[in-house]
């Protein structure tokens, strides 16, 4: 049973933030729509309600306008953004979340490039001494241009853990192993990566998505309690 603290959706519909808000009352979640309300698709961010409280959050588009909620630019056909919060941990410490989903598509590489521009502009402009995570589908590979320019500062929690359990591959077309990797949990100032793990679960052989999700765990200091971060895919 995994009971992660802090979970990352992209995709996920107001109706289905409402469906795992009645059958886990533990949880309460933030993000606004991809519109800039709550129509359409969100990258909702859950967060443990006895655990964390939510100081302050907000959204950048993948736009040349990032302020302007539904902007988009480089082709991207329906907006994209990223979700961030920062959050009071019940111990007094803060730790920053940021959850994502760049564009798809082969001719998306500008897009995609101009996005993660973006995440790291938004990361700079938060405290720089917090733990930080930021999890999402990135619709790229390990080997790609976008996973460099992010992990150039952050770290990658699949080759950080001490011990990792599942496929590396995280898309798997609905049991169909691709062996793309392109779901991640990156981190800055988050002390040990105790594990990572692709989920790969069902429910009576149902996915709930074509992705795995994926799951790290943290032990942010030596006095404080265990962080677990989790990212679905689509």
């Amino acid at each position: 049973m995994h009971r992660p603290a802090l979970v990352g959706t992209q995709e996920i519909f107001p109706e289905q933030a409402k469906f795992i808000l009645d059958r886990i009352p533990e949880l309460d979640c933030f993000g606004r729509g991809r519109f800039g309300d709550d129509r359409d698709k969100h990258n909702k961010i859950f967060f443990e309600r006895s655990r964390f409280s939510l100081l302050e959050s907000g959204e950048v588009w993948f736009s040349r306008t990032p302020s302007i909620p539904g902007s988009s630019d480089w082709d991207i056909p329906r907006p994209r953004m990223v979700t961030w919060g920062r959050l009071l941990d019940e111990n007094g410490g803060e730790i920053l979340v940021l959850n994502t989903h760049l564009p798809y598509g082969r001719a998306s590489d500008e897009a995609r490039r101009e996005s993660a521009r973006l995440v790291l502009q938004q990361i700079a402009a938060l405290p720089q001494h917090l733990p930080l995570f930021l999890v999402g589908d990135f619709n790229s590979s390990p080997d790609g241009e976008v996973y460099n320019l992010l992990t150039d500062s952050l770290s990658d929690a699949w080759k950080t853990a001490q011990r990792t359990t599942g496929p590396e591959s995280t898309v798997h077309g609905f049991g169909r192993i691709t062996g793309r990797r392109i779901d991640w949990i990156l981190h800055q100032n988050a002390g040990h990566t105790l594990s990572a793990e692709t989920i790969t679960h069902t429910a009576n052989g149902l996915y709930p998505s074509d992705h795995y999700p994926v799951m790290a765990t943290f032990q942010l200091g030596p006095s404080s309690r265990v962080a677990e971060s989790v990212t679905a895919g689509e």
